[in-house]
């Protein structure tokens, strides 16, 4: 017999020994009798009654949650370039447009059958918004009654299907009392997997990205495509945040690893009362504030103020002589010791009316007296536009949840939709960039991109000698790209 073949044949017997319930060795090889369903369990649950007793807890808050869960779904129109190739000629880029289905989140906050979700999520597509409730298989069609694009926020109503229809709707918490190291739930439609469910702890209140208006709420539950819009909750079964948006590693390349963020739910019952029932306008001061630093007091010690991280330009905190590092002790004479604090003063004041500050600067204190403005007159807008192809890239408008996560508050920047892959700018600028400024190569000439056709027309000036894109992008410091002298075709 060769010895090669006594491996395998040793190999056979061991398997027949196995499949007879033979020992091998001294040692007895297992069956293939499945085990008893009446034998005791791995591990008895009465030994560990706090994990046994959460685990049926959270079932129950899921069982819960979920009737006021629903999938969103659209369909957007957006530009793409095909190459075409044609005998005895070279490739031909021309532009096509394509139907893509796009899928959210949401949260039914009504007995009505009002839904709140991200603006993102259904821009482009309200011709085709659907929802698809618990339970049911065939989508509705549902109508948008109002949104705050700086804020990601849409309102929607779902169509009853009788007129007395009453639906399930869950309740908003208060986001204030939320600590880092609470257990949440994410719950939503990633990948259109309808009613998935995450675990998760709040790893980090009040994230930002720069110096946006908005903070976040940092959660570990894991957050994919699809989830956007859909609600975190807490173990009471409440709204705590809105899931906005994955918070990715450099270059989108730490996607198992990405931390979610969610809306705050105090920022979006402001929004629901403001859209649903046309109530008070925003209040803007134009300040982003920061907790105070756990190194600036002594330890053990409680916090005592809070601390300004940026002034917006023409703001009424610009205004008032306002200026980065300041520290907030009180306003009108009460004290705030966190950013919650701050925020709920704020809003509790009227558009129009005036907030008195005291303020610490170095040994100074100083009392400013601030105008509330209204939000969204005081910023700016969201200026039309189609998309418009420069050198391959197909850019439009920054929107304004755009320029939040970016923390601009100046009109300026294109949003790359998407790139053709022979485009000479493929290998550094990538889909969902922000492209803010133009230079040459010396540095010296700084020109800020204001719209699509300042931008051709930029490129138009600098693409033959070469230059630097000045790109964007949420959680980084703006990236100095460089672009090799290219010639550009693109006509006005």
């Amino acid at each position: 017999m060769p010895p090669s073949a006594r491996p395998w044949i040793s190999a056979a017997a061991v398997l027949a020994a196995a499949a007879a319930g033979y020992t091998w060795r001294g040692r007895s090889l297992p069956t293939n009798t499945p085990p008893d369903a009446a034998s005791p369990p791995r591990i008895d649950l009465n030994r560990i009654p706090v994990a046994s007793a959460l685990n049926d807890e959270l079932a129950s808050v899921v069982q819960a949650v979920l009737p006021g869960v629903v999938s969103i779904h659209v369909e957007r129109t957006i530009p793409v370039t095909e190459r075409t190739l044609r005998p005895g000629q070279p490739p031909v880029s021309e532009s096509a447009e394509s139907r893509e289905p796009g899928v959210g989140s949401g949260a039914i906050v009504t007995p009505e059958g009002h839904i709140i979700t991200n603006w993102h999520v259904i821009e482009g597509g309200l011709d085709s918004l659907k929802v698809t409730l618990h339970g049911e298989e065939s989508p509705r069609s549902a109508t948008l009654i109002d949104k705050d694009d700086q804020l990601d926020f849409a309102l929607l109503k779902v169509t009853p299907a009788s007129p007395n229809e009453v639906f399930t709707p869950l309740r908003i918490a208060d986001s204030d009392k939320v600590r880092a190291g609470h257990m949440v739930l994410a719950l939503g439609s990633p990948f259109n997997l309808s009613e998935t469910v995450t675990h998760g702890i709040i790893s980090k209140r009040d994230r930002r990205l720069s110096d946006t208006y908005t903070t976040y709420l940092q959660t570990t539950c894991t957050i994919n495509p699809g989830n956007s819009g859909g609600p975190l909750v807490s173990l009471s079964g409440d709204i705590i945040g809105m899931v906005t948006r994955k918070l990715m590693g450099p270059d989108d390349d730490a996607s198992a690893e990405g931390y979610g963020l969610a809306i705050p739910s105090n920022d979006l019952a402001d929004a629901l009362d403001r859209l649903l029932h046309k109530s008070r306008p925003r209040t803007y001061l134009g300040l982003t504030v920061d907790d105070w630093p756990e190194n600036y007091y002594q330890h053990g010690a409680e916090p005592e103020a809070v601390i300004v991280r940026g002034v917006a330009r023409l703001s009424p905190a610009e205004s008032a002589g306002l200026r980065k590092d300041d520290i907030i002790e009180a306003l009108d004479n009460l004290r705030v010791t966190s950013t919650g604090e701050y925020r709920r003063a704020v809003r509790n004041h009227p558009v129009g009316s005036t907030i008195t500050m005291t303020v610490r600067r170095g040994t100074e204190i100083i009392k400013s007296s601030l105008p509330v403005a209204d939000f969204d007159k005081a910023l700016p807008k969201d200026s039309p536009g189609d998309p418009l192809s420069v050198l391959g890239l197909s850019v439009r408008p920054l929107r304004r949840y755009e320029r939040n996560l970016l923390g601009l508050e100046e009109l300026i920047g294109v949003h790359v939709d998407s790139v053709d892959p022979a485009s000479p700018l493929a290998s550094s600028i990538h889909k969902g960039d922000a492209i803010l400024h133009v230079s040459d190569s010396s540095h010296r000439n700084v020109q800020p991109i204001t719209s699509p056709e300042s931008f051709r027309n930029l490129m138009a000036q600098l693409a033959p000698s070469g230059g630097f894109l000045v790109v964007g992008r949420p959680r980084e410091r703006d990236a100095w790209l460089p672009f090799l002298p290219t010639a550009t075709t693109d006509s006005p």
